[in-house]
């Protein structure tokens, strides 16, 4: 028997993800899941926010529920759908309870739903507070990234390139497990065991096949019985990827990781701006800054890019060997010595893999904006070993 579905949209907090074609893709992601009986979407319709949206969620066969806001600062939105929410649980037959809820915290009810045995699946961005709502779930699905919408291409690549690489370390490390090969459902369901925000659609991948067959060490045949298994090679050959993720890849293995230039900018900031007083520990940093919740980070993310503004050699160092302290000054040139760090390591990395890469596709990388060609050229004038 099919698995009954049903879905509670907060449209008040996922207002871009919603106009942006984000229920569409929800209701594709969830079509092998069984069949969806329950569509409620929530939000106070007749503020000019949220009246274009009633359009799309119509067509997908949502019913709108009008909340009232009565005392300012106080979410009704929240309090319905977790009533709703609880009464299907109890009263209906879904088996999958899917909770769209941008960034508030519904924890406790995922929690709870759980102890009865329902299958949660949580929507929202990709935030510190999302990580710690989706260990309470049993899938996570991001949203897009609100910022995508005025980024530029390298800007959007470079926002799932380094989780697309986590990912792929993931695959291999599951594959390094197995003693022989594993079937291919199998290890699409290790994936999300290891990492339930676990994704080929959002990669850029049709299907987890396809996924799998992009790398250069997961062999993908039939057992003989028309089934699908996996495993591991030493090296495959003519696997097609960007250049991009070829250097980031190489990156990787230096210990150096790809990620936003907006990212980057607004962690760059909030260090300076709350070390400017009193130097602080690592530690301490990366506490304060994932209490801002910024969207498209994580604490992990945010430990990374701390580590990235370290090898720039952006970070003054004091205290005690046993707490050093962490101060990082406003600097005008901070992009200048980002990109340095990443070149040295980039270098390092195409000399020990034996080829060369072509000088457009390392400005691609580069975060700096710099102004003359004599600029790059500058830059470039060290590495012209390993540039074509």
């Amino acid at each position: 028997m099919s698995n009954h579905i049903a879905i509670f949209i907060d449209a008040e907090n996922l207002t871009s993800w919603v106009k942006n074609g984000g229920v569409e893709t929800l209701m594709e992601e969830l079509r092998s899941l069984g069949q969806v009986v329950v569509r409620k979407a929530y939000g106070k319709w007749s503020t000019t926010q949220l009246a274009p949206l009633q359009s799309v969620l119509n067509e997908n066969g949502f019913e709108l529920i009008h909340t009232f806001h009565p005392v300012s600062g106080k979410n009704s939105t929240d309090i319905k759908m977790t009533v709703d929410t609880m009464e299907v649980a109890i009263e209906s037959q879904a088996q999958w309870i899917v909770l769209a809820t941008g960034d508030s915290d519904f924890s406790p009810l995922f929690r709870k739903l759980r102890e009865q045995g329902k299958d949660v699946i949580g929507v929202g961005p990709k935030s510190p507070l999302s990580e710690c709502v989706k260990n309470s779930c049993s899938r996570y699905i991001y949203t897009d990234n609100a910022d995508e919408e005025n980024a530029d291409e390298t800007e959007r690549n470079n926002m799932l390139v380094s989780e697309k690489i986590d990912f792929i370390d993931i695959l291999q490390s599951i594959l390094q497990e197995e003693d022989g090969s594993i079937h291919l459902s199998a290890l699409k369901s290790k994936m999300l065991e290891r990492d339930n925000a676990f994704s080929e659609k959002r990669l850029g991948f049709k299907t987890f096949k396809d996924f799998v067959n992009a790398t250069d060490f997961a062999e993908i045949k039939d057992d003989g019985n028309g089934t699908l298994v996996v495993s591991l090679v030493k090296k495959k050959v003519n696997v097609q990827e960007d250049a991009q993720m070829t250097l980031a890849k190489i990156l990787k293995k230096k210990g150096w990781d790809v990620f936003p230039k907006a990212t980057l900018r607004k962690i760059f900031k909030l260090v300076c701006d709350k070390t400017a007083q009193k130097s602080k520990s690592k530690q301490a940093l990366v506490q304060e800054i994932t209490s801002k919740n910024m969207i498209g980070t994580t604490s992990g993310i945010i430990n990374r890019v701390l580590g990235i503004f370290y090898k720039a050699k952006l970070v003054k160092i004091n205290g005690t060997e046993e707490e050093k302290l962490w101060k990082i000054e406003k600097n005008n040139k901070y992009w200048y010595e980002i990109d340095k760090a990443m070149l040295d390591r980039l270098a390092a990395g195409l000399k020990d893999a034996g080829f060369k890469a072509k000088e457009s596709e390392i400005k691609a990388l580069l975060y700096g904006r710099y102004t003359t060609d004599d600029e790059v050229h500058s830059l470039l004038s060290a590495y012209r070993g390993v540039i074509e």
